[in-house]
């Protein structure tokens, strides 16, 4: 079995400690682990519930294999310019008044995130 990765991302290290018997295809930018599998070179890839969900819809012959739940929750971040202290202040008020109304906390419990 070969299982890819893109370099330097966090599926880099989880393709080497989830499939440590199994080929390693680690691509390097601006290629990706999924075209690995869409080629034929690999016969998996990792990615994140979100990013698996929108390659699914784009290509036919790509497809989620089901697991018990998440195994690495990894914290997303956005960037955002320093000096720009009005948008700052408007997505930390949009993610507070999510949280308020529990719209994370949905999330999680679609993706099989949160804690039971």
């Amino acid at each position: 079995m070969s299982v890819a990765a893109t370099l330097g991302t966090t599926q880099e290290a989880q393709v080497k400690q989830y499939f440590p018997n199994a080929t390693h295809r680690i691509v390097e930018a601006p290629a990706r682990d999924f075209q690995e599998v869409l080629s034929g070179r690999a016969d998996a890839s990792i990615t994140s519930n979100i990013e698996a969900a929108t390659l699914v819809a784009q290509y036919d012959n790509l497809m989620i294999v089901p697991v018990d739940g998440g195994r690495s929750p990894t914290p997303v971040a956005m960037l955002l310019p320093q000096a720009d202290q009005v948008w700052i202040n408007y997505v930390n008020t949009w993610i507070g008044l999510k949280q308020e109304q529990g719209f994370f906390a949905g999330l999680g419990d679609k993706w099989g995130l949160n804690a039971n």
